[in-house]
Formats: structure tokens, C-alpha cells, sequence
């Protein structure tokens, strides 16, 4: 981390300055960096993985050379990827929590100083207090996800290898099927035949079950990308589209989605971010809906913004809970079927992003989210 002794210094500095997300080694028709080649050749280090928190490189893992002395695939620089973003994520977690105890402590001195000069307001406690379960509720996102991210990547890792080896074999195979079926046609061999065709319609339920297969483990990648915290342009549609089919247990042959799709411009946006937003907003959606009903998406650009709706016909939400709605901890379901951090999370996801989350419900009648996002973030100042 940083300048840590055993690091290659100025290597480590050229990675900083550069600010890449992307494993850096040293080009080998470089020959103005005399210094930085022997800086890595003292540690055997062939690869730098930065470590990124919030788009600021903030040190870099060294790597060496692999023991088969091949090297590194994308696949190896994919899951090195993986394990530096939940490093980062580890330093961003250990950030949290000391802005936790920051917080409490701020919180403890304004009790002190409202019991001993009895001026502190109400309104500046409820503030710390809001503050504060925000900060609990961020903390415990980031755990979720990182703990998501390493069980994504592990499957991926794991099955994407046999899953892309089966169906790349598959035209090939549905071939030789074909032409063996035509070569029993063609000497009149009818037993043959009927064994060619049993085994081609065994042949196509492998096939598409391998692709579904294929179609879930790419979903999964592209819904929970721990490291994928920089913006970057998004497609909007594709990202829904992914967390539909996620969900599709909880709404297939149940609701009816209703898709009013606009044309709408790539947003600059965190991806992973903005589907977690989808995933709590259609989630919940299909657990206010019992039996069957409707959940309608509208998307529409207007302008510097997009705007997404998310509207269903389940049972809507009372007045007297439609303020605390986004309230961390605040959930009307059952004890064991909500947390009640996932509308809290969504609106900081989105106010992070320069955009707001609005809510108008009916009891009975169903709820409405309107998400109000600009194509590009405002720069932090």
C-alpha cells in the first residue's frame, strides 16, 4: 500500500500518476524507465494490480512471474481483478467503519453538550441519528456485495470454462447429426434413422440448457461487479433487462411485466450500483403483488436525464409509512423477510449519482418509484 517498503517505488508512482484500473506492466520497448525495470526485477515483480477506492489508486499488489512460466490469461487477470477490487473494498470497509466510530463520537458530544447547556435542538439529534444509520447501512452493503462479488466470481471462474467448451461444440455436433441422419436416409436404414433422430432431440434440450446456463453465469457477472464503482457509460434497458431475468422465479407465470421502453442515451453510471438499485425497487415490487398482477417499466429521456418508472398494482403503502419509506431499518414486512436497508441503499445510490428517487402510493391500488437520473454526474467538488 502506498510507498510500503518492498514495493517497487517508482513503478508504484507511474501507476498513481497514471490512475489506471488496469494490471500494469512495464512495456519491454521501454527503455527510458532503466530504474523502474530494476526496481521490479529486485522483488521479481512482472505485474502491477493497482488497488482502487472510489476511482483513486491508492497502492498496488506485485506480482510474479507464474510457475509454469506461461503467461497470464485474461481469466488470471479477470479473477486478479476480482481480488484486488475486494481489497478495496476491505480498505473502503475499514474507511466506513472509522467514519462510524467518527460518527459516534459526534453523536455522544452533542448529547454531552445538550445535557450540560440544554441547547442542542431535536432536529440536529435526529439529523446525527439519520447519519449515522445511513453509515451502518452503507457499511453493511459494502459486506453484502463483497461477499456477493466473491461467490460471483468464483462461479464464473469455476463453470464459465466447461459451460463455454460444451456450447462451443454445439454447432459442430448438431452437424454430425445431420449429416448422419441424412446418410441413414440416404441408404433407407429407418432403425438408423430413428436412433439419429432420438439422439438429436436429446441433443437440442443439452443445448439450450447450456446456453441457459451460459446466459445465468454471464447475468450474474454483469449484476454484481464489486469492483465496478467508476463511471462509466451504461446501458440503462440492458441493466434492467439482466435484473429480470435474475428475478424471474419470483415473477414468471405470476405478473405480467409491461416494458414502455424510450430511446434513451448510455448514462455515465456505476453499473453494479445502479442494478442493486433495480434489483431492491423490482424485488419489491413482486413481493407487494400477491398471486397474480402487473408491474409496469417506463423509460423515457428528456433533456440532460433519463427517467425510469417502476410501477406495480400489489398493495401499496399506507400514509402513515410512505414518509419513513426510505428510513434506514424502516420495513412493514414480516420479522425475517426484510432488513429494511434496500430503499435507504437505493436512495443513496441514487442521490450519489446526482439523481432523485420519488415514491407515490395507493393502498390497494399499488406503488409507483420514479428514478430521475442525469446522463452525467455532477463533479464532486
Amino acid at each position: 500500500m502506498g510507498e510500503t517498503e518492498g514495493l517497487p517505488c517508482q513503478a508504484l508512482r507511474r501507476v498513481l500518476e497514471e490512475s489506471t484500473p488496469n494490471p500494469w506492466r512495464l512495456p519491454e520497448d521501454d527503455e527510458s524507465n532503466g530504474g523502474v525495470r530494476q526496481e521490479m526485477a529486485a522483488v521479481e515483480a512482472v505485474l502491477l494490480l493497482p488497488l482502487t477506492v472510489a476511482g483513486r489508486v491508492i497502492g498496488a499488489i506485485a506480482l510474479g512471474p507464474r510457475r509454469s512460466g506461461l503467461p497470464f490469461s485474461s481469466l488470471d487477470l479477470e479473477l486478479l481483478g476480482t481480488l484486488a477490487a475486494q481489497g478495496a473494498v476491505a480498505i473502503q470497509n475499514a474507511l466506513s467503519y472509522r467514519a462510524l466510530e467518527e460518527l459516534n463520537a459526534q453523536l455522544d458530544a452533542r448529547v454531552r453538550a445538550r445535557t450540560a447547556a440544554l441547547e442542542a435542538s431535536n432536529a440536529e439529534l435526529d439529523r446525527a441519528y439519520r447519519d449515522l444509520k445511513t453509515a451502518q447501512a452503507q457499511l453493511l452493503l459494502s459486506e453484502k456485495l463483497a461477499s456477493l462479488g466473491q461467490l460471483v466470481a468464483g462461479v464464473a471462474h469455476e463453470i464459465n470454462n466447461p459451460v463455454s467448451f460444451i456450447v462451443g461444440n454445439i454447432d459442430p455436433l448438431r452437424g454430425n447429426l445431420g449429416m448422419l441422419r441424412a446418410l441413414a436416409e440416404r441408404h433407407g436404414d429407418a432403425e438408423l434413422a430413428g436412433a439419429a433422430e432420438q439422439a438429436s432431440r436429446a441433443f437440442e434440450l443439452i443445448a439450450r440448457g447450456a446456453e441457459r446456463t451460459a446466459g445465468i453465469v454471464q447475468d450474474l457477472r454483469t449484476f454484481s461487479r464489486v469492483g465496478d464503482v467508476m463511471p462509466r457509460p451504461m446501458d440503462t434497458h440492458e441493466g434492467i433487462e439482466v435484473t429480470l431475468r435474475l428475478l424471474k422465479p419470483r415473477w414468471n407465470n405470476r405478473i405480467e411485466i409491461h416494458r414502455d421502453y424510450g430511446a434513451l442515451p448510455a448514462v455515465s453510471a456505476a453499473p453494479g450500483q445502479l442494478n442493486q438499485v433495480f434489483m431492491n425497487l423490482l424485488a419489491n415490487a413482486c413481493d407487494a403483488i400477491e398471486g397474480r398482477g402487473n408491474i409496469w417499466i417506463h423509460t423515457a429521456h428528456d433533456g440532460n436525464r433519463i427517467t425510469v418508472t417502476i410501477r406495480d398494482d400489489g398493495c401499496g403503502i399506507s400514509p402513515e409509512h410512505l414518509d419513513r419509506i426510505f428510513d434506514p431499518f424502516f420495513t412493514t414486512k414480516p420479522q425475517g423477510y426484510g432488513t429494511g436497508l434496500g430503499l435507504a441503499i437505493s436512495y443513496g445510490i441514487v442521490t450519489q449519482h446526482g439523481g432523485t428517487l420519488q415514491v407515490s402510493s395507493h393502498l390497494g391500488r399499488g406503488t409507483e418509484f420514479a428514478i430521475v437520473l442525469p446522463i452525467r454526474p455532477p463533479i464532486a467538488g
